[in-house]
């Protein structure tokens, strides 16, 4: 018995000398992805916490999930985002993506490096890039072989369950896809080197699945643009216009990796959710309100995105527009929850019947900072805009958001045109100039 126990002893302790070999090989200063992905945790079995009954409602609105499993179907979301980041720290999702999955909800994953970047030097940067939020996934890096290995096990464990998958995090911002300085061929190139080997590895596990690009409101800011006299070399080697990165993307990855557009089109003024009643809708006011060049790319015009990705050059490989969805938009209760309830039923109804835009995941369930962007706030008392969340797409349950949205309208000075709601006092400046809105 003794020699029994002696010898597993000794391979017992071969196996972790192997591992720590092993991962030493990969990385040194880094904890790996965690060799057992089943790890227990009350919470995240769902079927502990969910009744029997709660199943999907198909709905293209979700949102970005933080609190109660039970809220994703009393909502009534058919769809929910989640960040993973590829330290592989703490508990694992695999209990609560089976879960969700099994009762035909679809998962959006965005898949971010930590928020602490290793062996990047930042005190050279802009002050709002020196402690970015995440740092770019770059298989190529000097920690390249680490980020993928992890990856690499991510997929294998989680790839079954999830729909779409979002590598980076709003890419043309280096504040929350940290690179260091670099002009935008050679940073989006990197990035799409790494894509495409995310993109290979998921598809091999799961056809099915979806892989998207994630862009912040940058879509055609004067400062960043090359051939304007604004352009700001400084502040471009940090981040991008859309419109300029876009193509970029679309000659890197080719035909044949088929990518879809993550989009985050906040209001211009992400502190105020009465974008119907701001001078700012996301055109360059210093110059003129152009119809056809958005600066940003906000709530009031997020149109622009389909029209833009219309373009010949953008399409499929068998001529279909690519998928876009909503992965992040956000509207502040500071104005108050009727004003707040409004908005998000006014995004609702752009969105409902847009076949291009195949989903909205709301940001947030529940309040994470001062914007009060939450369903409910910081206590977990709801507000007005939870039960509009929860009655907007039931069309035998929707009339009172849409009076809801009536009465808030009817108190704003405003005119119709082009279909959109202009302030007065913005209205005659457009009408002189003779723009239109679509």
């Amino acid at each position: 018995m003794y020699k029994y126990y002696k010898k597993l002893i000794t391979i017992l302790l071969l196996s972790l000398l192997a591992n720590s070999t092993f991962a030493t090989s990969i990385s040194s200063s880094r904890t790996l992805w965690p060799s057992s992905m089943n790890l227990q945790n009350e919470f995240l079995n769902l079927d502990k916490v969910l009744p029997p009954t709660a199943t999907s409602s198909g709905s293209k609105k979700g949102f970005c999930f933080t609190g109660d499993p039970n809220e994703i179907f009393t909502l009534g979301a058919g769809h929910i985002s989640i960040n993973i980041f590829l330290t592989g720290l703490g508990h694992t999702y695999l209990q609560m993506l089976e879960g969700l999955k099994k009762r035909g909800i679809k998962i959006t994953a965005v898949i971010c490096n930590d928020k602490v970047p290793i062996g990047i030097d930042t005190s050279d940067a802009p002050l709002r890039f020196q402690k970015p939020y995440f740092y770019m996934i770059d298989f190529h890096a000097n920690d390249g072989e680490w980020q993928k290995y992890n990856f690499k096990r991510m997929v294998e464990d989680y790839g079954d369950y999830i729909d779409n998958w979002i590598i980076g995090n709003e890419i043309n911002a280096q504040e929350y896809n940290y690179y260091g300085p670099s002009d935008i061929e050679t940073y989006t190139k990197v990035y799409c080197d790494t894509f495409k080997e995310c993109y290979e590895m998921i598809k091999e596990k799961n056809p099915d699945a979806d892989v998207y690009i994630s862009f912040e409101q940058a879509w055609d800011l004067p400062e960043l643009r090359k051939s304007s006299k604004r352009y700001n070399p400084y502040l471009n080697l940090y981040r991008y216009n859309a419109t300029e990165q876009l193509p970029l993307i679309n000659k890197y990855l080719g035909k044949n990796i088929d990518w879809g557009l993550a989009i985050h089109p906040y209001p211009a003024n992400v502190i105020t959710s009465k974008f119907w009643d701001s001078d700012y809708a996301g055109y360059d006011v210093k110059t003129s309100y152009d119809k056809d060049r958005p600066c940003i790319l906000a709530l009031r015009n997020l149109d622009y995105s389909v029209a833009y990705m219309s373009q010949k050059e953008f399409l499929r490989k068998d001529g279909t527009l690519r998928n876009i969805i909503i992965s992040e938009i956000g509207l502040s209760a500071n104005d108050g929850e009727r004003i707040q309830a409004a908005a998000l039923y006014f995004l609702w109804e752009k969105i409902k019947d847009n076949p291009y835009i195949k989903c909205l995941l709301y940001f947030s369930e529940i309040d994470l900072d001062e914007h009060n962007f939450g369903l409910s706030d910081e206590s977990g008392k709801k507000r007005l805009a939870w039960a509009v969340f929860k009655d907007m797409d039931r069309e035998d349950e929707s009339a009172w958001c849409k009076d809801l949205l009536d009465d808030v309208l009817s108190e704003t000075s405003y005119v119709d045109i082009g279909g959109f709601l202009i302030p007065r006092a913005s209205a005659s400046e457009l009408i002189a100039t003779k723009s239109t809105l679509k």
